[in-house]
């Protein structure tokens, strides 16, 4: 197991705090459940299901069938270097799962940050506009949420009351594991990330920019500053997924590749 793909388990274990969703840990199988028909809220990781034919294809459709009781599909399984078969995907693909866009793990050692950051050293974020901000407090989620859904197109299919529904539960602004900032760029809120620490592992997530303010570097200072969050903890290495567009900008961070992560989502 790769170090992001480890780091992805324990940060997407934070969905399991939602009432009602369940997160299982199996020799075989990790799969978070949250009850809600969203494939962001909904996964299985670290598949392991062996090589023998008969006993892959039970399983899948065992866990498809447990996460379709608890009203926890769509569902994203992720597909990475530990993942066995080799030909899961395959499988997958034969049950009607669609293609989702690959994501790419990457890993930036945090010993000695910032100075060890190729964008620190640079001075990357003295050049970039923009004040960046904690989310302490209600207001705070609001602004948040709002770049959130700017940023990642949030329509009325229920993703924008689920993750308030996580972000506004008691408690969870005071909880040092799950902190979030905001960049606000001539005072309105413009871009946003967050890092979730959890079993020595640190994630960044949430990576954001409004529209309107992308092409101008916010999304890197608010990745910058969850860096520092996590740096300030003690944490020694920091991880995240990137798109195929988004690895390149934070290769210039200073992160590097260490896992392929493909995506499978099962029928509705």
């Amino acid at each position: 197991m790769t170090e992001s793909e480890a780091a992805l388990v324990a940060a997407l274990a934070a969905i399991a705090r939602l009432p009602g969703a369940t997160v299982t840990v199996e020799p075989d199988a990790t799969w978070l459940c949250s009850g809600r028909p969203l494939e962001g809220l909904n996964h299985v990781l670290l598949a392991q299901l062996g090589n023998d034919d008969a006993a892959v294809e039970a399983r899948i459709d065992a866990l498809d069938s447990a996460l379709r009781a608890k009203g926890s599909v769509p569902t994203t399984w992720w597909l990475g270097p530990s993942t066995t078969p080799v030909d899961l995907e395959r499988r997958l693909e034969a049950r009607g799962f669609t293609e989702a866009d690959p994501e790419f793990g990457m890993v930036l050692d945090l010993r000695g940050w910032p100075e060890t950051s190729a964008a620190a050293g640079a001075g990357y974020a003295s050049t970039v506009a923009g004040d960046v901000a904690p989310v302490t407090d209600a207001a705070g989620v609001d602004d948040f949420l709002a770049v959130m859904g700017g940023a990642y197109g949030w329509s009325d299919d229920g993703r924008s009351d689920a993750w308030a529904e996580l972000y506004r539960l008691p408690g969870v602004l005071a909880d040092e594991t799950l902190r979030h900032v905001v960049v606000r760029d001539a005072g309105v809120p413009a871009a946003c990330a967050s890092i979730f620490t959890a079993d020595g592992h640190a994630f960044v997530t949430n990576v954001g920019t409004i529209p309107a303010a992308r092409g101008r570097g916010l999304g890197t200072r608010a990745t910058l500053a969850v860096l520092d969050i996590a740096a300030s903890q003690g944490s020694p290495v920091a991880s995240l997924t990137a798109s195929s567009m988004g690895r390149g900008v934070y290769a210039r961070i200073g992160f590097r590749e260490d896992a392929l992560l493909r995506r499978r989502i099962s029928p509705g």
